[in-house]
């Protein structure tokens, strides 16, 4: 089922009908046949977003437009259905009908302040950005008067309205006559913050809000909204570098003193799923770190730096995986990486040819180009010049000590150790996984309770280290308690008797093959930052060149 999808006013129609459709069909099994009220408001907006009224202009802006209101309306009416699903009490009242339309009335007009009135030729109504929720109440007040809604409607949309401003603190106070009023003004203010940020397009689409912003600074002055103590960005690529940090010390406090009411969203959808907040997880992951930059297949850094062609490349690649498996049959053995890992812990060696020895011999590239190759693999250069020399020296112990990675695992633990004293946290560890059993084995802790973890065993779609693992990409929280992802009980479990704060951790690859996580614990002074993340990537691809030599190692005879 789609959450979202594309939102502009031109090849977003179809898109819009359908995601009408879904809100009409939450209407119909919520509460029987559609109220006339709803289906003329849902034809009106979009009469308003399109221009249709005598009164305003079509709706200019990318960023906040039809297509949001009707997510945001969506979303809300997703909420209502999976309150409705629990069990109802006095403190959990059930969600009627007229609470229903009052609900979807807000969200879709809670944005339409950004439309322009009939005349005005300044502008794509961004200048308007903040001060679009007095506009928007004022005109959802003004259609539900001169529409035959219920005389507290015109007063109540307005009210929910206001709870999505966001330049200030939450005020509910006086907002509300009852507590269904109450729920559905922190759904609708929910919702909002929920579907942005759960857009597919979220990333993409900060241009776009930033365009609207830069009208209102160029309208109110950035001075003067900078005195209001608005933040002012400069580039929209500031915006986005941001993302992270606005989700985290403004989105999740937000959503938690509203009540957490996407929760309710897991009932509406069924099977212990939220599909909003794996989408929002999979927005924040791609913006915290982009792959190409920090883990890449030595192959795709050959090709890229235009050493080898596509061709070539593609060719030594069905080389690699021949040889591979004439290899292991040789041996008798048919694993996986991860279980030749596991197998090397014990002892075992094996010969591989890495793809750029099979690309030397091919005389598709020459030794320079691979010693390049490697070391940008490794080492990015991007990333050089954002080391400190404490920072190099450390890293230059720790390869210095991989030399002898051969000898076996226990130098592991001094590296990790090293780890900890470089990104200044109380522990670390591997978890390898096997994913005939779903689960993570922790195969080299440090820190508190170090003795107490290892070879100890968690699930690997669970907690903070099953996404890192399930996606692929790296996490860093600075709060625990305020995402999702983290699974207390399976901490507790393993690590009992000791509070975990914030978690940063990367997956760990050998040759583009996932195997597993490498996770850090609890900065000892501050959060971790995104330059801490790519410290960890970077020692986690080392470790993982480190073992890829390891595996290409002839057996020595016994």
């Amino acid at each position: 089922m789609s959450l979202t999808g594309p939102n502009n006013n031109t090849n977003g129609h179809s898109d819009i009908q359908n995601r009408t459709g879904l809100i009409l069909d939450i209407t119909g099994h919520e509460y029987g046949l559609v109220n006339p009220l709803l289906t003329s408001l849902l034809t009106d907006v979009a009469d308003l977003y399109q221009g249709e009224w005598p009164s305003h202009e079509a709706c200019q802006t990318g960023y906040h437009n039809h297509g949001h209101a009707i997510d945001v309306a969506l979303l809300t009416a997703r909420m209502i259905s999976g309150w409705n699903k629990l069990p109802l009490s006095e403190e959990h009242p059930v969600i009627d009908e007229p609470m229903f339309l009052n609900a979807i009335a807000a969200a879709l007009f809670h944005d339409t302040g950004y439309i322009k009135e009939k005349g005005d030729t300044f502008g794509s109504g961004g200048k308007f950005s903040f001060s679009h929720e007095d506009r928007s109440m004022e005109l959802a007040r003004e259609y539900l008067t001169s529409h035959p809604w219920p005389e507290r409607s015109r007063v109540l949309a307005p009210n929910i309205i206001s709870t999505t401003k966001f330049h200030g603190p939450l005020q509910l106070e006086g907002l509300f006559a009852n507590r269904q009023e109450e729920i559905i003004g922190r759904m609708v203010a929910s919702a909002d913050l929920v579907a942005q940020m759960a857009d597919v397009d979220y990333i993409k689409r900060i241009n776009d809000l930033y365009g609207e912003l830069q009208e209102a600074y160029e309208v109110e002055t950035r001075e003067v909204i900078q005195a209001k103590g608005i933040r002012v960005f400069n580039s929209a690529q500031e915006m986005i570098e941001g993302t992270v940090d606005f989700y985290e010390k403004f989105v999740l406090p937000r959503l938690a003193s509203l009540g957490r009411m996407d929760q309710y969203l897991v009932s509406f959808f069924g099977d212990g799923r939220n599909p909003y907040l794996e989408n929002i997880t999979a927005n924040l992951s791609d913006q915290v770190l982009d792959q190409n930059s920090h883990w890449r297949r030595l192959g795709d850094v050959l090709h890229d730096r235009g050493f080898v062609s596509s061709e070539k490349l593609k060719s030594a690649l069905n080389v690699q995986e021949q040889e591979k498996e004439s290899s292991l049959r040789k041996r008798g053995y048919t694993g996986s990486l991860r279980q030749r890992l596991l197998a090397w812990m014990g002892g075992s060696q094996y010969r591989e040819k890495c793809i750029g020895e099979i690309l030397m011999e091919m005389k598709a590239i020459g030794p320079i180009d691979l010693r390049t190759g490697l070391l940008h693999q490794v080492l990015p250069e991007a990333m050089v010049n954002r080391l400190s020399r404490s920072e190099l020296l450390y890293l230059l112990r720790i390869a210095m000590l991989l030399q002898s990675i051969g000898r076996g695992p226990w130098l592991f633990d001094q590296i990790l150790e090293m780890t900890n004293e470089l990104l200044d946290c109380e522990g670390s560890y591997i978890l390898l996984a096997n994913p005939e059993n779903h689960e993570m084995l922790i195969a080299i802790p440090t820190g508190p309770n170090k003795d107490l973890l290892d070879g100890r065993t968690i699930p690997s779609d669970k907690g903070l280290a099953g996404w890192v693992y399930s996606h692929g990409q790296p996490a860093r929280v600075s709060n625990v308690r305020f995402d999702d992802r983290f699974d207390s009980e399976v901490d507790q479990r393993v690590r009992a008797g000791f509070e975990t704060r914030s978690v940063l951790a990367v997956p760990l690859h050998i040759n583009g093959e996932l195997i597993g996580v490498m996770e850090i614990i609890n900065k000892k002074n501050g959060n971790f930052s995104k330059h801490d993340m790519e410290i960890l990537t970077l020692l986690a691809n080392v470790f993982a060149v480190s073992l890829d030599g390891v595996f290409r190692l002839q057996e020595m005879p016994s």
